[in-house]
Formats: C-alpha cells, sequence, structure tokens
C-alpha cells in the first residue's frame, strides 16, 4: 500500500471521529441541560420544598435544609445532586420578597399578607335582589374602549385614572343593554361569576402597594391572572378561618372548671361595676337637674 495514501486514509479517518465524538458531546451536554430545565420548570417551588404558599421564612429554611440532608450527592448520589440545584433555586427565590412576589404573579397564588384590608364586601352595589351571577371587569385586560359605559351607563364606570373601565352598579341597567355592552367588548374582559367570588376578585383586581425597598417607592402591583390569584387566595382565608377556629376551640377546651369559673365571675364583675357607674352617672344628672330647678 503507498504510504501517502494510508496517510490521507488514515487522515480522514481520524477527522471524521473527531466530529462525531465532538457532535455525540455536544448532543448528550444539551439533552441533560434541556431535561434538567424541563423538570425544574415541573416542579412548584412550594410543592418542591412541601412548604404552603403563605409559609414565612423561617418554616421555608427549616425545610430547605431538612431536604439538604435527604438529597446530599453523598446519601442520593447523581440524582441527589439534580435535585439540591433545584432546591437552591427554589430556596433563592422564596426567601427574596421582591423575587417570591413576582414568582407568586407567575404561578397565580396570591398570598394573605398580614394587615390586609381584605373585608369579604364587594366593592360594587346591587340594584335590586341578590342573583348567583354578577358582571365582573379583569382590568388587566380592558383596553379602555368605553363600549360598555356607552351601552349600560348605570352598571358600568370608566377609571379616569388607570383607563380601564369597572362595574359601578350590578344589574343597574336593564338585561338587553348589559346583555349588549358584554358582546360589544373587543378584548373579553367583562366576566360573568359567581357571586361568592365577586368580592374577592374585585379585591385582587384593585392595585396594592408594593413593598418599598430603598430610596425608590415600591409603587403598585396586582396580580397577572386575577382569577388564578383569587382561587389561590379563598384557599388561604379558608386555611386560615379554620386555622384560627381550632386555635380557639383548643384553648376552651384547655380550660379547667375552676378557670372557667373565675372567667365567669371576672365578666360578671365587669358588667356590675359598668351598671353601677351607669347608676352614679344618673343620679349626678338628676342632682344638678333639682339644684337648677331650686
Amino acid at each position: 500500500m503507498d504510504l501517502g495514501f494510508f496517510v490521507v486514509s488514515l487522515t480522514l479517518l481520524f477527522n471524521d471521529f473527531e466530529r462525531w465524538r465532538q457532535r455525540s458531546t455536544v448532543i448528550r451536554c444539551d439533552n441533560r441541560r434541556a431535561g434538567g430545565k424541563v423538570r425544574a420548570e415541573k416542579n412548584n417551588y412550594y410543592e418542591l420544598l412541601g412548604v404552603s404558599v403563605d409559609s414565612n421564612a423561617r418554616e421555608i429554611k427549616d425545610a430547605y435544609r431538612k431536604l439538604q440532608k435527604k438529597y446530599h450527592p453523598d446519601i442520593a448520589g447523581q440524582e441527589g445532586h439534580e435535585h439540591t440545584l433545584m432546591l437552591n433555586e427554589a430556596y433563592k427565590v422564596l426567601m427574596k420578597e421582591d423575587m417570591r412576589r413576582h414568582y407568586d404573579a407567575s404561578i397565580g397564588q396570591m398570598r394573605v399578607r398580614n394587615g390586609t384590608n381584605y373585608s369579604g364586601v364587594a366593592y360594587s352595589a346591587w340594584k335590586g335582589p341578590l342573583r348567583p351571577q354578577a358582571l365582573f371587569v379583569d382590568e388587566n385586560a380592558c383596553i379602555g374602549c368605553r363600549q360598555c359605559v356607552h351601552h349600560a351607563s348605570n352598571t358600568f364606570v370608566m377609571d379616569e385614572a388607570l383607563a380601564c373601565a369597572r362595574v359601578k352598579v350590578q344589574y343597574g341597567d336593564d338585561e338587553q343593554k348589559i346583555e349588549v355592552s358584554v358582546e360589544s367588548c373587543p378584548v373579553n374582559c367583562i366576566h360573568w361569576v359567581d357571586r361568592e367570588e365577586l368580592a374577592v376578585l374585585e379585591f385582587l383586581i384593585q392595585p396594592q402597594p408594593k413593598e418599598a425597598y430603598g430610596v425608590f417607592g415600591g409603587g403598585w402591583e396586582r396580580p397577572a391572572n386575577v382569577f388564578m390569584a383569587a382561587k389561590s387566595f379563598s384557599k388561604q382565608l379558608k386555611q386560615q378561618a379554620a386555622t384560627e377556629h381550632y386555635q380557639t376551640r383548643a384553648t376552651r377546651e384547655e380550660e379547667t372548671p375552676a378557670q372557667a369559673e373565675a372567667r365567669a365571675n371576672a365578666i360578671r364583675k365587669l358588667k356590675m361595676d359598668r351598671f353601677s357607674r351607669f347608676q352614679n352617672w344618673v343620679k349626678e344628672i338628676f342632682s344638678s337637674n333639682m339644684l337648677s330647678r331650686d
């Protein structure tokens, strides 16, 4: 065999092998990263850490440390390493309030914060008897076209500051005018909702003040998907009410008969003191009136 031909053949073979090796390496790397990304996206950070949406920083930190020990690579191997990376990402987001707020909005969650001014009463009034369904305007989608206000001005009103419409009075116009106003909306931002959902939806769609950081103010925000946020918010309100009911019941059950008697006596004494003060006040007024007559 000719030596030159052999060298050329060997070189071509080596180049083909090198190209195949590089291509294979890139494909393996991309697949692994893509797969990891898909797994991370499918995981809800709260579910990943095993905490609730309204968990505080201490609960999140405790859950994170517990899971990091469980999935340490020395114990769980390579799969544990990938899991700890996702745990790190979840912990980083949920421990920073601004990042957590944006993440909650992206997954349609809404936390019941301490000091929330939610009253449980809808903003819009009702004309006539209460009905099973109510009108709600998704102000995130509203483009301020004024069509609904034009056709049913007693039901809808424009917020000039925010350039969007909202419901002022439920069923303020006759049903035909309301139907025309709903059908004429070019972006379908007017929805029929259950009456029980109305208060939460109208509360959440109102711009809420952000927490301020540094010199500049925090600005305003509202959930991107108000319907998903309302479901989350309502669920947390029910959980909160159940927890408070349980705690109150547990406190009462732990009260001994002696404590119950002491509490009843204290209440009775307070009532007697109030009645005594009231009697003295009446006597003083009566006495002053008699003196003024004399």
